[in-house]
C-alpha cells in the first residue's frame, strides 16, 4: 500500500487540517478511507508521536511521519453478480442494484461483492481507479441506484459532487406507523461506543439532515419519498428510527416490541415476517455529468418484493 517510509514537514499553506485530509493530497492513488486505516494501524506519527485519530489537527513545523504499509489485501474479480445497466457512456456506469447484494468488500466478505464483479467487467477502471470507481454505497439489504466512475478524472469529480451535495439522491420507503406530515432530521450521527457495526445519534457525530415526504398511508404504516441532505452510513435507517418510524424489515435498529400497539392481521403480519430486507430502494438519481455537463436524471421502478408488499397493504385497506 505504501512502499516506502514517508516524511515532511508541515507548512502555513496545509497547516491548522486534519492529518488524513493532508495525507490524502501528500499520497497519490490512494483512498481517505485507507488512508484512516493506516493511521488507525498507528503507521503515522507527528512529531515522533504515534496518533491514532485521523482529525487530529496539525501545525506549521509539525513533523510527519509514515511507516511502511503492505498489508495488501488481494481481491479476485469474478462475474457472480449481474450488473442491471440503467445508463453507460465512456465516462460512468449507473447500476441498478438489488437485494442481497455487498457493494464493497470488507470484513468476512473480500471476493464476492460488486466490486469484484466490476472488476471482471471493467479490468482497467480497477487498474487505475479507487474501489473501482464506485462514488457511494447501499446497504447489502438496500435496492436501487450506484454510480460508477469509470476514469480517475470522473471519480474524482463526482467525489467533489457528492462532498458539497451535488448529487441528488432519492429513496422510497415503507416505515411504522402514521405519520402526520411531511418533515426533515436533523440530527448527527456517529460510530456506535461499543458495538462498532452500527452508528447512533450523537451529539458529537457528524451533522446529518434527512428530508421525508408522505405518498401514501396505511392503518400501521407510511410509504414515504426520502431525500438526503446528507450521506452518512445507515442514515435513513438510524434517523427513522429515532422518531420512532422505523422501515419496516429492517432489523438492526428497529425495537424488538415494533408490533405491541399496532393492530394489524395475522395475514399481514405473516407477510411483514417474510419480508426478509428493509423496505429502502434508491430509485431516482439527479446530477450534472462531470465531462458533458448536461444534467442526467435516472430513475427506477420499485423492486417488485417491495410492489407486493404495498399492493398487500392497499387491498387490506380496501377490505377494510
Amino acid at each position: 500500500m505504501i512502499k516506502k517510509n514517508i516524511s515532511f514537514k508541515i507548512n502555513k499553506k496545509i497547516s491548522n487540517k486534519r492529518i488524513d485530509i493532508i495525507l490524502k493530497k501528500k499520497i497519490k492513488n490512494i483512498s481517505r478511507n485507507k488512508i484512516q486505516k493506516i493511521i488507525k494501524n498507528n503507521k503515522v506519527s507527528i512529531n515522533n508521536r504515534i496518533i491514532k485519530k485521523p482529525h487530529k489537527k496539525t501545525k506549521k513545523g509539525d513533523l510527519i511521519k509514515i511507516k511502511k504499509f503492505n498489508k495488501n489485501i488481494i481481491y479476485k474479480s469474478n462475474k457472480n453478480i449481474k450488473l442491471h445497466k440503467i445508463y453507460e457512456d465512456i465516462d460512468l456506469l449507473i447500476i441498478n442494484k438489488e437485494n442481497n447484494i455487498v457493494v464493497h468488500p470488507g470484513s468476512g466478505n473480500i471476493n464476492n461483492t460488486l466490486m469484484n464483479t466490476l472488476m471482471y467487467y471493467y479490468p482497467d477502471t480497477y487498474k487505475k481507479v479507487p474501489r473501482c470507481g464506485i462514488i457511494h454505497r447501499l446497504d447489502k439489504n438496500t435496492t436501487g441506484l450506484l454510480i460508477i466512475a469509470k476514469n480517475i478524472k470522473t471519480y474524482e469529480k463526482l467525489i467533489f459532487y457528492m462532498k458539497k451535495r451535488k448529487i441528488k439522491r432519492k429513496y422510497i420507503s415503507l416505515v411504522w406507523g402514521k405519520l402526520a406530515s411531511n418533515g426533515y432530521i436533523n440530527k448527527p450521527i456517529l460510530r456506535h461506543k461499543f458495538q462498532r457495526k452500527i452508528m447512533s445519534i450523537n451529539k458529537y457525530g457528524k451533522k446529518a439532515i434527512t428530508y421525508f415526504k408522505i405518498i401514501e398511508k396505511f392503518s400501521f404504516c407510511t410509504l414515504l419519498k426520502i431525500n438526503l441532505g446528507t450521506g452518512r452510513t445507515h442514515q435513513i435507517r438510524v434517523h427513522m428510527n429515532y422518531i420512532k418510524h422505523p422501515i419496516i424489515g429492517e432489523k438492526i435498529y428497529t425495537r424488538k416490541n415494533i408490533f405491541k400497539n399496532i393492530n394489524i392481521s395475522k395475514k399481514i403480519k405473516k407477510k411483514i415476517d417474510n419480508f426478509k430486507r428493509q423496505a429502502l430502494h434508491a430509485y431516482s438519481l439527479e446530477f450534472k455529468h462531470p465531462k458533458k455537463k448536461n444534467k442526467i436524471i435516472i430513475n427506477s421502478n420499485l423492486p417488485r418484493d417491495m410492489l407486493n408488499l404495498i399492493n398487500k397493504f392497499r387491498l387490506d385497506k380496501i377490505k377494510n
